[in-house]
């Protein structure tokens, strides 16, 4: 029982039953959605999703990995605070250009009659830009603090206002309209929460360095480039499909893809812990111990999602039914070609974060632009030569792997990590804790 109580106690646990409660909610609000709406409503909310969301990587790159490493190495309280209040002034001008860019974009997109279609999106861009400032900023705040449980609570309360939403609101009134009404509310209401509890930090803001918001800065604008280039490989396919084969087809792609939220749920889970320790240890010259735990806990976690990855193969035609209902059978296909994708998730994933952690963000910045280069190319390639969705998921694939292998060709010769001692130390890993709670929960 020692062994099963340390588990649960230690922060990434913590991490991963919020991260994973979130993950869940989000693919049951998913699914509601996608009996609720038509095809073409449904597909059009996804596409505003991964419009909105290239903005939203945009700040949390700019801010996010910046705040925990700089907050890590404060050695005062005030030097802390100087960090948080600079950090909250950068989200705050990126929110203003976004502002003003979008009002710019309206104009001028009404004016000449570009993409129709989108304009309808521009007032609820600029509305979810403002309104999910104070909560986000909280979240990673709480983040860099290790305080997983109210981050967790932040990130959970946001799901479940918007599915009791979706279920008590939009399921008897559809309408892409009150979806986007829907998910503006829930993140003004969490916002509000925020500010009256403190969390946002927005009252360190008058403490905030020009010093300190050009370390931030420069440090921000590769990781900035990485997130927005990460989001631009998830939501590349969305846009290629979309003009390419119409909203229907992206609403059967993303109902397959979506299931690769409780795939990152751990990873998730243990990126939130890992960057602030990492951190720390690399700080204090600890590299070779750096080196172990990466190699160690990168393996476990590929050894934990593995089963995951082969479920979801053998049994996609249930899991497709699950989320999306009968009307997506044409889905199957697709989750079993993200199969392998699944599975080397964590290889990528993490080595984005220790390149960062070593102060070679531009290495990682130059890693997801080729996998966004691979991607987009091979997408166009593949649905003009093959016209399916079936292509798409492939090139997917294939464009990770060439992530993997780039990012852990520069681990290695920057901090010897070898992918080989990954699955072997990780298999180690993956025993000894087996062996350790199946031993001490009898």
């Amino acid at each position: 029982m020692r062994a099963i109580t340390q588990v649960i106690k230690s922060k990434s646990f913590s991490s991963l039953i919020g991260n994973g409660l979130g993950a869940l909610l989000g693919l049951f609000t998913f699914a509601s959605l996608a009996r609720f709406l038509d095809k073409s409503d449904f597909g059009s909310w996804i596409v505003f999703l991964a419009l909105y969301g290239i903005f939203d990587t945009l700040r949390i790159g700019l801010v996010l990995n910046a705040l925990v490493k700089n907050l890590a190495g404060s050695k005062t309280p005030e030097k802390g605070q100087q960090v948080i209040g600079s950090s909250f002034l950068i989200s705050l001008i990126v929110t203003g250009i976004y502002l003003l860019l979008v009002g710019i974009g309206y104009v001028v997109f009404q004016a000449f009659h570009i993409l129709p279609g989108y304009l309808y999106f521009f007032k609820w861009f600029a509305l979810v830009a403002m309104f999910t400032l104070p909560h986000n900023f909280a979240t990673w705040l709480l983040n860099a603090k290790l305080r997983i449980i109210s981050m967790s609570f932040i990130r959970i309360l946001n799901q479940l206002l918007f599915l009791g939403f979706v279920w008590f609101f939009i399921r008897v009134n559809p309408s892409l309209e009150n979806v986007m009404l829907g998910y503006t509310l829930t993140h003004f209401m969490v916002s509000v929460l925020c500010l009256f509890i403190g969390w946002s930090g927005l009252k360190y803001i008058y403490q905030s360095t020009k010093e300190i918001l050009a370390t931030i800065f420069h440090f921000g604008k590769f990781s900035m480039g990485t997130l927005i280039g990460a989001n631009l490989l998830r939501s590349s396919d969305t846009f290629i499909i979309s003009n390419m084969l119409g909203s229907g087809g992206v609403a059967t792609y993303n109902v397959s893809t979506r299931l690769n939220e409780i795939i990152e749920m751990p990873l998730r889970s243990f990126a939130v812990t890992a960057l602030p320790e990492y951190a720390k240890m690399f700080a204090n010259g600890q590299h070779k111990e750096l080196k172990e735990v990466f190699e160690r806990r990168t393996g476990l976690i590929f050894f934990i999602l593995f089963p995951i990855s082969l479920f979801c193969f053998l049994l996609a035609n249930w899991v497709i039914y699950l989320i999306g209902g009968l009307g997506y059978a044409d889905s199957v296909i697709i989750l079993r070609l993200f199969a392998p994708y699944m599975a080397i998730m964590p290889l990528d994933k993490f080595s984005g974060v220790l390149l960062d952690t070593i102060n070679k963000p531009h290495i990682n910045f130059m890693k997801v632009t080729l996998m966004v280069l691979v991607n987009v190319v091979g997408d166009c390639i593949g649905i003009l030569i093959f016209g399916n969705l079936e292509a798409v998921a492939f090139v997917s694939t294939l464009s990770f792997l060439t992530g993997v292998f780039f990012g852990y060709y520069h681990l290695k010769k920057h901090l010897g990590i070898r992918i080989r001692n990954v699955f072997y130390y990780g298999w180690d890993e993956f025993k000894f804790w087996t062996k350790k709670i199946i031993a001490n929960g009898r």
